[in-house]
C-alpha cells in the first residue's frame, strides 16, 4: 500500500501554522493593548509632573522612553518564546494524532519489505505501550510469512507516538517518533513563524 507521507507532513505543517498564527495574533493583540495602556499612563504621569517642574518632567519622559524601549524589546522576546512554544505543542499534537497504528503499520511494512538484512538479524520495532498490541497484530497480518519471524515489536523507552526501527541489539535505529518528526519539520516551519511575527511587528 503506498504511503502518502509527504501529504501527511504537508497537512501537519498547514494545520500547525494556521493554529499557531491564530494563537500568535491573539497574544500580540493583547500585548499591544497592554503596551498602549502603559504608554498612556506614562504620558499622563509626565503631563502632571510637567506642571510641577519642567526639568523633572523632561527627565521623567526620557527615563520612561528608555524603559519603554527596553520593555518593548523584552516583550518581543517573550512573545517569540511563547508563540514558538504554542506552535510546538500544536504541531506535536497534530503529528501524534496522525501517527495512528494503521499508518505506522504501513510505514513499517514498507520499510521491512525494502530492507535487506542477514538471516540472523532480527528487526526490532520500538513503540509505546498503548500502540504495541494493535500494531503487532497489524504487522503480523500484512508481512510475508518468512518476514514474520525476523521482526519483533517491543515497548520503547520514551516513545509516546510513532516508532523506532532497527536491528535488535544495535545502537542505530531509524527514528520516526513524534518528537523526531517534530524536530525535522520545525526546520522548515520556523522561517514561516519568523515571517509571520515580522509581519505583525511591521
Amino acid at each position: 500500500m503506498e504511503v502518502k507521507f509527504d501529504s501527511l507532513i504537508e497537512k501537519i505543517k498547514k494545520d500547525g501554522i494556521e493554529e499557531a498564527k491564530k494563537s500568535a495574533d491573539e497574544i500580540i493583540q493583547k500585548a499591544n493593548k497592554e503596551a498602549e495602556k502603559i504608554i498612556n499612563e506614562a504620558k499622563d504621569k509626565a503631563d502632571k509632573m510637567a506642571q510641577v517642574s519642567k526639568d523633572d518632567a523632561e527627565k521623567l519622559i526620557n527615563n520612561t522612553q528608555s524603559s519603554l524601549k527596553q520593555a518593548a524589546r523584552d516583550l518581543v522576546l517573550v512573545l517569540r518564546e511563547q508563540i514558538v512554544g504554542i506552535f510546538d505543542r500544536i504541531l506535536k499534537k497534530q503529528i501524534s494524532k496522525s501517527l495512528t497504528p494503521d499508518l505506522m503499520n504501513q510505514l513499517i511494512v514498507k520499510i521491512v519489505d525494502n530492507w535487506v538484512v542477514n538471516e540472523s538479524d532480527m528487526i526490532e520495532v520500538l513503540v509505546s505501550e498503548d500502540d504495541k498490541e494493535k500494531l503487532e497484530a497489524l504487522i503480523v497480518s500484512q508481512l510475508k510469512q518468512e518476514a514474520e519471524s525476523s521482526i519483533e515489536v517491543n515497548i520503547g523507552k520514551n516513545v509516546d507516538k510513532g516508532f523506532r526501527i532497527g536491528i535488535k541489539n544495535r545502537d542505530v535505529y531509524y527514528d520516526l517518533t513524534d518528537e523526531s518528526i517534530l524536530e525535522a519539520i520545525k526546520g522548515f516551519i520556523n522561517p514561516s513563524i519568523s515571517a509571520m511575527l515580522d509581519g505583525n511587528n511591521g
